[in-house]
């Protein structure tokens, strides 16, 4: 859609603002908000357990999350406020349309007179960058804020900007929310994809058979069951990680094995690996941390190794182990509460199915070409949210600056 401009407009006197429509005024956020920091919450007042007749929202931190308490007496801050983080993500700013108790690491803006604090809740997260004139990038206070320059019309004309914003920006959240439950979905079909390839084959019609484990339940009669260190020898030999690749658990991305970069630095030594091994995360197993190796590093801290013989493709062996069923099974089996970690042992002794040759080839074949699609979807699903979120980033930045008039905007017909 096209939106109209402004008939005139004039120079903001602020660099960053730029031009503004010519009726719009300008003014600092302490000359239209009260502005205090939350207060200091004493925890002696606070119960962990929700009540019907005490359902006050305490606030906490810069995303907006809260948590409900049991509270005896009135909350602090009352409707219609905006706060303002000053600590943390510094300066992300939510409107608040009900009573609330604020943490002292967030800021609260009571406005003054007709100012409408949906329209300069838009304006401070689309337009302000607290840290433009300020030194202080973790933490923002009150007398940090106050200085800075916001432009508005009158009130009736904030109203019908907030009003546009949340119609549109709605719908581009809802788009937004669409594409993100596609990806989740694809990730399902991933999971499903490898599950059933490496337990049932790619044949529907070929005969099956009990495989007397209780997680495979029934697979292909020419398959064999056998246990993984028949099958696979468990690698113990140790080696220094100078100038080598290392591998940890925080390299490894959840149930898909791709590699993530940091800039992590580990000294010592720990299990030499080589191309076509397979590293499990035997810690918190079920964030199924598998990784197939492409060269020769070094498995730091909580990875097992495992070296596939020669009746086993090492993919296949990798997708085998990140199937969801193989990972259940060993989450089962963890000991300890905080650190939850499964043994060499238990894993060692797990079931594995044993395809021939030829057909362990054509599953990772079959995998990998499902896997690539899946991938370019949600890749594209990735880009169109981006996209979306920088356009509804501009209409914000647009609406509350004055670029666009909406002032003949009208709520469409549902």
């Amino acid at each position: 859609m096209k939106y109209q401009t402004y008939p005139a407009y004039k120079d903001s006197g602020v660099e960053w603002l730029g031009e503004v429509p010519e009726h719009w005024k300008i003014a600092s956020l302490s000359k239209l908000f009260n502005i205090k920091a939350g207060g200091d919450l004493k925890t002696e007042f606070f119960s962990e357990i929700e009540t019907e007749n005490h359902p006050y929202p305490i606030y906490t931190n810069a995303n907006d999350e809260k948590a409900i308490y049991g509270y005896t007496s009135k909350s602090n801050y009352s409707a219609n406020t905006i706060t303002v983080s000053g600590r943390g993500e510094v300066g992300f700013a939510a409107y608040r349309d009900h009573a609330y108790d604020a943490i002292i690491r967030l800021l609260v803006l009571s406005a003054i007179g007709d100012s409408h604090c949906k329209f300069f809740t838009y304006f401070i997260n689309a337009v302000i960058d607290f840290r433009v004139e300020s030194s202080a990038i973790g933490q923002l206070s009150t007398q940090q804020i106050s200085p800075y320059k916001v432009t508005f019309p009158a009130f009736s004309e904030q109203q019908k900007i907030a009003q546009f914003l949340d119609h549109e920006t709605s719908k581009i959240d809802t788009l937004i929310e669409k594409q993100q439950r596609l990806i989740e979905l694809l990730k399902e079909k991933r999971q499903a994809v490898i599950s059933h390839a490496v337990t049932k084959g790619l044949n529907p019609s070929l005969p099956m058979k009990d495989s007397g484990v209780e997680w495979l339940g029934e697979v292909p009669e020419g398959w064999k069951v056998k246990r993984l260190k028949f099958l696979c020898n468990l690698i113990t030999e140790k080696t220094t990680t100078n100038n080598k690749t290392v591998i940890a658990l925080e390299n490894i991305e959840s149930w898909t094995g791709k590699y993530i970069k940091t800039e992590s630095e580990y000294g010592g030594e720990d299990v030499a690996f080589v191309s076509g091994d397979i590293l499990f995360g035997k810690l918190r197993p079920y964030l199924a941390k598998v990784y197939a190796a492409s060269d020769e590093g070094v498995a730091f801290g909580d990875l097992l190794v495992y070296r596939p013989n020669e009746n086993m493709v090492s993919q296949y062996c990798f997708y085998q182990m990140l199937s969801e069923g193989f990972i259940t099974t060993v989450d089962s089996s963890t000991y300890g509460s905080k650190m939850p970690r499964a043994s060499a042992e238990f894993i060692s002794e797990m079931y594995f199915l044993m395809p021939p040759l030829s057909e362990q080839k054509e599953i990772v074949e079959s995998i990998n070409s499902k896997l690539k699609i899946f991938e370019q979807l949600a890749e594209n699903s990735k880009i169109t949210i981006e996209l979306m979120q920088e356009r509804r980033t501009a209409l914000i930045s647009a609406a509350v600056t004055g670029k666009i008039d909406v002032r003949e905007w009208n709520t469409p017909n549902a």
